[in-house]
């Protein structure tokens, strides 16, 4: 018998497992990160294998999975399968797990089963939510800012907190690269949009340069100290002032 097939989880893997999944919605889709595998929870003790990546490696993850998830008392069906080429490079494997992590995303919903990506969320910005000391590795703490989406369900009121990841991966580049302040909206260019603007303009670029605290470019701007999310420092944007609505 192969070593493969005397694997059994251990203690805390089966609590884990007995809390992540009690966790998921019914609908929720997981895909265990480098696994190869996707699966569909189908009922409070039962999961689905959607798709399995075609590589040694994601087979003997998924009979792991069986085990694992028998022992924890869950039953796994393995009826209509999407098998999947293995990538040929590493690029090709982190694209195709975006992409099924993207398409993981259009499936996640509220508590009343709204979908996420049907409750605005091209209105939605990102909020600061506080600063948070967090201990390193080595011993030492060091404070980061944590953001969020706060998303309003439409159908029940409740307010969901989207953390800025799980917003990228539902609505992109064009919704994640942007930020605003109370007086103006910021977003971020790509590298051909600022080579137009810098052509556009002879050189005299109308973006503004973006830091971890401050704005830069356009002297007009009265902000000075901003609260701006980390992923958007480093970067150029388009200003646009925001009006505020009339009463």
């Amino acid at each position: 018998m192969s070593k493969e097939n005397n694997w059994k989880p251990d203690r805390k893997l089966k609590e884990w497992a007995l809390k992540h999944f009690a966790e998921m919605q019914v609908g929720g889709v997981w895909m265990p990160d480098g696994s190869g595998l996707t699966f569909v929870k189908i009922d409070e003790s039962t999961w689905s294998l959607k798709s399995i990546v075609e590589s040694i490696e994601a087979e003997e993850n998924l009979q792991r999975m069986k085990v694992l998830m028998f022992d924890v008392g869950y039953t796994l069906l393995e009826g209509d399968v999407e098998v999947m080429p293995e990538p040929t490079s590493a690029e090709e494997a982190r694209m195709l797990e975006i992409h099924m992590k993207r398409d993981i995303a259009q499936n996640w919903a509220g508590s009343d089963g709204t979908l996420l990506k049907d409750m605005g969320l091209e209105n939605v910005w990102p909020s600061y939510i506080e600063d948070r000391e967090i201990l390193l590795d080595n011993g030492d703490t060091t404070t980061i800012q944590v953001w969020a989406y706060l998303v309003t369900n439409p159908n029940t009121g409740e307010e969901i907190q989207l953390d800025p990841d799980d917003y990228h991966l539902l609505m992109g580049d064009e919704y994640f690269m942007r930020f605003r302040t109370s007086e103006f909206e910021f977003c971020a260019l790509s590298r051909e949009e600022m080579i137009e603007d810098i052509d556009m303009h002879k050189g005299h670029t109308s973006s503004v340069g973006v830091g971890s605290m401050h704005i830069g470019g356009n002297q007009s701007h009265s902000e000075r100290v901003v609260k701006i999310p980390p992923w958007m420092w480093g970067t150029y944007c388009q200003q646009l002032r925001r009006y505020e609505e009339e009463e």
